[in-house]
């Protein structure tokens, strides 16, 4: 049991799942790529038509769930025989049957070559054959020979000058059947020493017959002197003898040359003692050492399942290959993955948590970003498609948001009460601080859409160039939202860097201008515009915020900005899409309707002011806790435009830390220093 239990564990760890097959550039390339968070490649040509062909032939064959037997005949016999059932006329593999190793026989020459490859493998019969396994090739007579083609021979523990592969367990034979003997004779030991024996001691002059009758009296013998069934229980006695107890049950726990031999039988059995048993005096040091080394086994197993021994015609992918061959596909055109589940002792639970630390749990510092945290668990929580579920959390969020805002407006008086502050000598009566600051703003806003406009020119330009392959004519129906989204992504990562250091050059200049305002406000307490720098003023606030601070500042900070600006792009592309075009288009003519999507005036317009605002308010309020302010004040330009948020919110205080930001694009509002 020992063997069947380790050869089972093994082969159960090591092909856990199946395998899948994946060539290179298909679909379901593409899909497994996406999930993973990998940059996805271009269609390749035929792609699609060998995965089909290959998805097929493991349907057809079930070769997938079978693999779960053949890695316990690999190691059990050394040797895996594989028929693959072959329909030459259709073309097809219809199965692949495991052919018993006992009885065929390999008809290779000394260098392992085959003279005759459509006799390469016969089956004999072993009790009267026998003589035939020492025939060099094909033998004179047998049962049913075989094709190259028809008999796939994986061997383990393959030899060179060897025709035939060795069992895993072939070590362990001599010390199984040791241990099966000490195991007996250990058993035996208990069973007849495991009872107390007595010594009955008698005086010098006591005859023989005195002996028998007190044997019979105390039930020892029968009548005819023979000993009865329980003579062996007796624990009492009455008379003239003196009864002496033989203690021989001392050494019976003494183990020690047992536990010898078991260990070295699962050292040869290849499995970790301590994964299948109790664990009893296991060492988790040596564990550590073991499990890492049994890892490595398994992987041996499904390496050698899939790609064979160095023999011809040997592994699945073999077997893949004549299929691909039968279909009128050259293999050595596909590239493909056999992709088996992976291996580790690694449990869901503790992925979890181990990815819960990487994203600054309990207050750690967060290493990964989210997408990477939910690719690394997408198997344990079943998900297909991480970017939708990604974006189903933030429309959850959203609306959550939403919902919470809706709330807090409707219980809100709609009468707000005046600021105690907000007096006709305040600088916080102020309703558009930016107002002062609209010429150069105007200035900056411009010089800033020709930035937007100047990147989103450049991503239309590169996405034009883009021109996916397809396994057919280049029409629209070829052509997935993947495609238009990959060249998207592939010109975004190009334009990006350039973008966000023209951008952050003129938020740079936008942040000094809040900057330079901030002080002014907190100068102007009694509503009297002072100098600064004159000795007269008793206020010794100057911003310590330097343009090289603000610019480092706002070039870190752009990088999540430009975030959310790429997301909608991939929105508005993808709503786009999903509405439908003309059909029978090529490429440069689908992305050319896609022209005023990207290169969007009004969008760009928005972008650059919101950028300005943001940048302007953020230098504002690092101002503001320079001078150890603690509050600010939303202060709204109260107009037609003016919308219901920003409204309501106006006159609001805010701690500095909880300062919710722009309200929506092209906000005016801006936060003025209270305490």
């Amino acid at each position: 049991m020992r063997f069947r239990i380790t050869n089972k564990r093994l082969a159960d760890d090591a092909t856990r799942g199946g395998f899948k097959v994946i060539v290179a550039g298909s679909d379901t390339d593409r899909e497994r790529k996406k999930r993973q968070g990998k940059t996805i490649k271009r269609l390749t040509p035929g792609a699609n038509t060998a995965q089909g062909v290959i998805n097929d032939f493991m349907k057809r064959t079930k070769i997938a769930t079978k693999v779960n037997e053949y890695a316990r005949v690999l190691p059990r016999d050394g040797d895996l025989l594989l028929n693959p059932i072959v329909d030459l006329d259709a073309g097809l593999i219809w199965d692949v049957r495991r052919a018993p190793a006992t009885t065929i026989k390999r008809n290779s020459d000394e260098y392992g070559e085959f003279p005759d490859i459509q006799r390469a493998f016969s089956q004999i019969d072993p009790r009267t054959q026998y003589n035939a396994w020492l025939e060099i090739g094909p033998p004179s007579v047998s049962r049913q020979d075989f094709a190259l083609f028809q008999m796939n021979h994986i061997r383990w523990l393959e030899e060179e000058s060897e025709m035939y592969g060795t069992s895993h367990y072939a070590g362990a034979r001599l010390f199984h059947l040791i241990l099966s003997r000490m195991e007996k004779a250990a058993a035996i030991r208990r069973e007849y020493r495991s009872v107390p024996k007595y010594a009955h001691e008698f005086p010098e002059s006591t005859q023989e017959a005195q002996i028998l009758k007190y044997a019979r009296d105390m039930r020892l013998v029968d009548q005819n002197g023979n000993p009865t069934r329980n003579s062996h229980l007796l624990s009492s006695f009455f008379g003239t003898a003196k009864v002496k107890i033989l203690d021989e049950n001392i050494s019976l726990d003494q183990m020690g040359d047992i536990r010898y031999f078991e260990d070295l039988l699962w050292l040869n059995l290849g499995v970790p003692k301590a994964i299948l048993t109790s664990g009893q005096d296991m060492n988790r040091d040596v564990l550590k050492v073991q499990y890492p080394h049994y890892l490595e086994t398994l992987d041996d197993i499904t390496n050698l399942l899939e790609y064979g021994d160095s023999g011809k015609f040997s592994g699945i992918r073999d077997i893949i290959d004549l299929q691909l061959l039968l279909s009128g596909i050259n293999p050595d055109s596909v590239s493909y993955d056999v992709v088996w589940a992976n291996k580790t002792n690694e449990t869901p639970l503790e992925r979890t948590d181990r990815v819960q630390k990487l994203l600054g749990a309990n207050g750690g510092t967060k290493i990964i970003p989210i997408k990477k945290a939910v690719q690394i668990v997408a198997d344990d929580i079943d998900v297909e498609d991480v970017d939708q579920l990604l974006s189903d959390l933030e429309e959850e969020e959203q609306k959550r948001l939403e919902l919470a805002q809706n709330a807090f407006l409707q219980g809100m008086n709609k009468n707000l009460p005046t600021n105690k502050n907000n007096d006709q000598n305040s600088t916080h009566a102020v309703t558009d601080v930016l107002l002062e600051d609209r010429p150069g703003f105007e200035d900056l806003e411009v010089k800033a859409k020709e930035t937007v406009l100047r990147f989103f020119y450049s991503i239309f330009r590169k996405m034009k160039r883009y021109e996916p392959i397809t396994d057919s004519t280049a029409i629209l129906d070829d052509f997935s939202s993947d495609d238009v989204l990959e060249a998207l992504d592939e010109a975004w990562d190009e334009e990006v860097g350039k973008y966000r250091v023209g951008i952050t050059k003129w938020m740079t200049e936008a942040g000094m201008i809040g900057s330079e305002r901030a002080v002014q406000l907190i100068l102007d307490l009694d509503g009297k515009v002072k100098n600064p720098n004159a000795p007269d003023t008793g206020i010794a606030i100057k911003p310590k915020i330097a343009k090289s601070d603000i610019r480092d500042d706002l070039l870190v900070a752009s990088g999540e900005r430009v975030k959310g600006i790429e997301q909608t792009t991939r929105n508005k592309i993808q709503d786009t899409l999903s509405s439908g075009f003309e059909e029978n288009i090529g490429w440069k003519q689908l992305i050319k309707q896609l022209e005023p999507i990207i290169l969007d005036e009004n969008r760009a317009e928005m972008i650059a002011k919101s950028e300005l605002s943001w940048a302007y308010n953020r230098s504002a309020l690092r101002v503001y806790q320079d001078a150890n302010f603690t509050k600010v004040e939303w202060s709204a330009v109260i107009d037609q435009r003016t919308c219901s948020v920003c409204k309501n919110r106006n006159g609001k205080m805010y701690k500095i830390e909880d300062w919710p930001g722009l309200a929506h694009p092209r906000c005016r509002c801006t936060p003025l220093p209270v305490e």
